[in-house]
C-alpha cells in the first residue's frame, strides 16, 4: 500500500488511484447500459430491418387492360380494368366504380382467375387477387369482358409486362377457350377512337353483318311513292373501321399479342 508524503506512514488514495477507481466505475456502467439498454434497442433495430426487408421481398403486380365494351344504348365505349395482386389467402375482390354491371360479370371473373391459374400453374390461393373497373358509363356487358380479364390476371401472376396497344373482347369459357360475342362493330370503332393497334376478336367475328338502309322512290303522275328497305350487308371489320383485326380461338394464343418479351 501506498503512503502519501504529507502524512508519513499513513495509508490513503492516491491521485492514481483515484483515477483508476473512476474508470472502472465507468465501465461497470457502461456494462450494465449495455446489458439492459443497448441490446434490447439493438434486438429491435434488428427485427425492423427484418421486417422490413420481409415486406419487399412479398409478391406485388398491377396489370392495366383497356375493355372494348358496349353501353345499353348501342353506343361504344372504353372501360378500365385494373388487376391487382399480392401475397395473401386466395381472397377474390371485385371493385367497381361508377358503373352497373350485370350479374354475369362476377362469374366471368372467377372463370378469368381459374383459366388463369391453370395457364400460369401458379397456386392462387396464395395471393389476393383485386379487379377494379372503371368507365364512364351507366351499364355494360360482363361476358365480353372474361377474355380480357383473364389476360391480365395471368400477366399480373407470371409478373410479365402487358402491350397496352392491343384490346380483346369475347366470352371467356372454363376451358379457356373464347365465344362469341355481339357489338364487335361499335367495339372496334371505340378501339380505333382510342388509339389501339390491335384488336383481337372469336374466331368468325372479323366479318360482320352490317344493317343497311335503303330508300326506294317511284313517280306516279304528280305523286312520289317511296319504300325504305332493311338491306343486309357483310362487312370486314378491319376494311370497314380501319384498325387491324386478329381472330383468337383461346387465352393461350391471345396472350403471344398481349406479353412484352
Amino acid at each position: 500500500m501506498q503512503h502519501c508524503p504529507h502524512l508519513g506512514r499513513v495509508p490513503c488514495i492516491c491521485d492514481h488511484m483515484k483515477k483508476e477507481i473512476l474508470v472502472g466505475t465507468l465501465l461497470t456502467l457502461l456494462v450494465i447500459y449495455i446489458v439492459f439498454v443497448g441490446i434490447p434497442v439493438i434486438r429491435f433495430e434488428t427485427e425492423k430491418v427484418i421486417e422490413t426487408k420481409s415486406d419487399e421481398n412479398k409478391f406485388h403486380k398491377e396489370v392495366e387492360i383497356l375493355l372494348p365494351a358496349v353501353e345499353e344504348s348501342g353506343d361504344g365505349i372504353i372501360a378500365s380494368l385494373k388487376v391487382e395482386v399480392n401475397e395473401g389467402k386466395g381472397r377474390t375482390l371485385l371493385e367497381i366504380n361508377d358503373i352497373s354491371f350485370w350479374e354475369d360479370t362476377q362469374q366471368s371473373v372467377r372463370t378469368a382467375k381459374s383459366v388463369a391459374e391453370k395457364i400460369t400453374g401458379v397456386d392462387a390461393t396464395k395471393y389476393d387477387i383485386i379487379y377494379s373497373i372503371n368507365a364512364n358509363a351507366s351499364k355494360i356487358e360482363g361476358p365480353s369482358a372474361g377474355a380480357a380479364m383473364a389476360i391480365a390476371t395471368t400477366i399480373a401472376l407470371e409478373n410479365k409486362t402487358i402491350n397496352n396497344s392491343v384490346v380483346i373482347t369475347g366470352y371467356l369459357r372454363e376451358d379457356g377457350t373464347i365465344g362469341k360475342v355481339a357489338g364487335i362493330l361499335p367495339k372496334a370503332k371505340t378501339a380505333k377512337e382510342n388509339n389501339m393497334q390491335l384488336f383481337l376478336v372469336p374466331l368468325g367475328q372479323r366479318t360482320q353483318t352490317k344493317i343497311e338502309t335503303k330508300k326506294n322512290c317511284e313517280d306516279y303522275a304528280y305523286t312520289t311513292f317511296c319504300q325504305t328497305e332493311a338491306v343486309e350487308k357483310n362487312v370486314d371489320i378491319q376494311e370497314e373501321v380501319g384498325i387491324n383485326v386478329v381472330e383468337v380461338g383461346s387465352i393461350s394464343e391471345a396472350l403471344k399479342y398481349f406479353v412484352v418479351d
